[in-house]
């Protein structure tokens, strides 16, 4: 039997998230002592996706477009990524990467990151097929290059650091 969820709090999250890494990301830029630049225009992208989900929340909180169907298993699914986002507490992970200095746990974070931001703007793709805003679209391509980009630069430095 389906459930009435409203995503509401699923787009916040989002907002929330998009807000915390462009954060981080600034914060490496400045404290790492390698890829200012490349963390700055990831911050910048991070930054425009917090407006694209916080502008679709204020148009769309309150009203019927995000309440959807949902069965029970997919409520308790959506439920636990809310819950145990990493990144919901954005102070306590912005001091845990603060204390990083080795280029590795820094991608590390970065690529976790990315790879969560991929999984939720999936999850909203899936959600609310009704919606499909390009920006959808949009974020999803740059979310994914920015998965990309974070996993070559952390092979090279591996690769550097290995001397090969």
């Amino acid at each position: 039997m389906g459930k009435k969820w409203d995503g509401a709090e699923f787009f916040r999250m989002m907002a929330a998230n998009e807000k915390a890494v462009g954060a981080l990301y600034r914060q490496v830029a400045t404290q790492a002592a390698f890829g200012g630049k490349f963390f700055e225009n990831l911050a910048a992208d991070e930054d425009r996706h917090f407006n694209i989900y916080t502008a679709l929340l204020h148009k769309f909180e309150g009203t019927d477009t995000l309440v959807v169907d949902v069965t029970e298993e997919q409520e308790v699914y959506l439920k636990l990524l809310i819950e145990n986002n990493w990144m919901k507490d954005a102070d306590k992970m912005l001091a845990e990467a603060a204390k990083l200095k080795d280029k590795d746990e820094i991608y590390a974070l970065a690529e976790r990151a990315e790879r969560d931001a991929v999984l939720f703007v999936e999850e909203l793709i899936d959600l609310y097929p009704q919606l499909q805003p390009e920006e959808f679209q949009v974020v999803l391509h740059e979310e994914k290059n920015h998965l990309k980009q974070v996993l070559s630069r952390r092979m090279e430095s591996k690769l550097t650091s290995l001397k090969l």
